[in-house]
């Protein structure tokens, strides 16, 4: 596959081909015009010698040029060594300029013409001259030409050609040459074919220079991004430390929104690797803690299976012994529960759309978490208003639930629980209620704080019966909650409280049923 051409190098040939093309534009058009501008003064001497010319021709009487005969063919005078031209003659006439030829025809034929050198030496006109300048006869008595180029050949070149008929019929041609103008548009050329050519050398230079200091931050960009490829992403935890520099953010637009978006992509990557981090080093403490929390219950289990299975066993003791066995399995069966809500949840199943009373919820919930906590103070605040929700009501009870035996569990005795649901009248939740589960416990360890939501986090490290948990009450509260569309947070105060909000959705109702219990315990 062939490399692709760098974009410094794209630039520098689209600098230098417009450098080159305005170069080319600009010479083209100096040139033509200083062309036309001297063809045109050229064309303005030319037709006064023309006049001149056509003057002291129309004066000569039949046969008074040199060599002509009065009833014969005129004849082509041999060259003559320098000499003054005489009155009548037209060759090297008073104010011709050197180089200046003029041809007499009279009735289509050469009669006299010739041209005087700079150095004063007349010149004859060969035969193809001759045919050349008669081509350019006007064709009518006291008719002229336009002006036109004509390479004469041989020493003279190109010339500037008119030709005048006299109201006699003599006919005059006169012609100037464009040594002069070649010369000078020559020049012109080769000044601006050498402008040119240091233009583009020029414009190559400093485009080559200033795409190198403006890609420069580019490859820096480019650099940071290639050192990220040599981090190794697959394992352990992982800082990203190169970032795009600010001032090569600065330097341009395009580099700066390059930049930006590396920079925002390396942070994005970076968070996800560390949540990915954290998830694995949480899933690894998990399956840690399930695993003791099952091996316990199932070597008390195989424990006292054996210890009934002894020949001597009595029927009490294996009686007692089956009891035991009982408890350690619903201890495993509440995890493994736990774990199915917890995938059920990310499945996100269709949820119940049944009309649920929360206040009747609250009420047993409560009443519940008395009987599991009486060394507790239970208070249950009801609002003045209905609160139905739609949702399903299992899941609501086990938020509740959950709120609860965390309150219980993580509270010392004499602890007082509060329990209160309202009505959410301003702010953005307008239209939806609220439940407030709060104590005045010695409130959350502030290295849970930030993280008690989370799946497999645990308020207590230790893995006892009575402390330890399976770290998933509050991440299955919090999934229930988003489910039926509502929030869960926590906030630190005396004590701690956790605050669920869930969308209104049915019509008030008596509202003279439960305004306040209060429970004591």
């Amino acid at each position: 596959m062939r490399r692709p051409r760098s974009l410094r190098l794209q630039v520098v040939l689209i600098a230098s081909a417009l450098v080159a093309a305005v170069s080319i534009v600009v010479g083209v058009v100096a040139v033509l015009s200083l062309h036309d501008y001297l063809l045109s003064q050229v064309d303005a001497r030319l037709n006064g010698a023309a006049a001149r010319g056509a003057d002291i021709a129309g004066g000569r009487g039949p046969g008074s040029a040199p060599g002509a005969s009065p009833t014969g063919p005129a004849t082509t005078p041999a060259p003559t060594p320098p000499t003054r031209p005489s009155r009548n003659d037209v060759v090297g006439a008073p104010g011709q300029s050197a180089g200046t030829i003029t041809a007499i025809f009279r009735d289509g034929r050469f009669e006299i013409g010739g041209w005087i050198a700079s150095d004063g030496v007349r010149h004859d006109l060969t035969a193809a001259q001759k045919k050349l300048l008669a081509a350019r006869l006007p064709t009518r008595p006291a008719d002229r030409t336009a002006p036109v180029t004509l390479d004469l050949g041989g020493a003279l070149g190109d010339y500037r050609v008119a030709g005048r008929t006299t109201p006699s019929g003599v006919g005059v041609v006169t012609a100037l040459p464009l040594d002069s103008v070649t010369a000078v548009t020559g020049r012109l050329t080769l000044v601006v074919a050498l402008v040119g050519i240091a233009c583009i050398v020029l414009a190559i230079a400093a485009a080559a220079i200033a795409m190198g200091r403006a890609l420069h931050p580019l490859r820096r960009v480019a650099h940071t991004a290639a050192a990220v490829t040599s981090v190794p992403l697959d394992r352990g935890e992982v800082r990203l430390a190169g970032r795009v520099e600010a001032r090569d953010i600065a330097s341009t637009a395009e580099v700066g929104q390059v930049g930006t978006a590396l920079n925002d992509m390396l942070d994005h990557v970076e968070s996800a690797l560390a949540q990915r981090e954290a998830s694995e080093s949480t899933m690894r403490r998990f399956v840690a803690d399930a695993s003791h929390e099952l091996r316990t219950p199932l070597a008390t289990i195989r424990a006292y299976a054996q210890l009934s299975d002894r020949p001597e066993a009595e029927e009490p003791e294996i009686r007692g012994n089956a009891a035991l066995i009982d408890v350690e399995g619903v201890r495993m069966g509440a995890l493994i529960d736990q774990l199915l809500l917890l995938a059920r949840l990310d499945a996100l199943p269709a949820l119940a759309q049944d009309e649920v009373d929360l206040r009747l919820l609250l009420a047993e919930a409560v009443l519940a978490a008395r009987l599991a906590g009486p060394d507790h103070t239970w208070i249950l605040e009801l609002g003045e208003d209905a609160a139905l929700v739609r949702g399903d009501a299992g899941d609501l009870r086990r938020v509740v639930d959950n709120l609860l035996g965390n309150a219980r569990v993580h509270t010392p005795e004499g602890t007082t629980v509060r329990v209160r649901l309202d009505e959410v009248r301003t702010g953005e939740e307008i239209g939806s209620v609220r439940i407030t589960v709060s104590d005045d416990g010695p409130g959350l360890p502030e290295a849970v704080r930030d993280t008690v939501f989370e799946r497999f986090a645990r308020g207590e490290t230790s893995r006892s019966r009575e402390g330890g948990g399976t770290g998933l009450g509050m991440a299955i509260a919090r999934a229930v909650v988003e489910a039926h569309g509502g929030t869960i947070t926590v906030s630190q105060g005396p004590g701690a409280a956790f605050v669920v909000t869930l969308p209104v959705a049915g019509p008030d109702v008596d509202p003279d049923a439960s305004r306040r219990i209060t429970l004591e315990g």
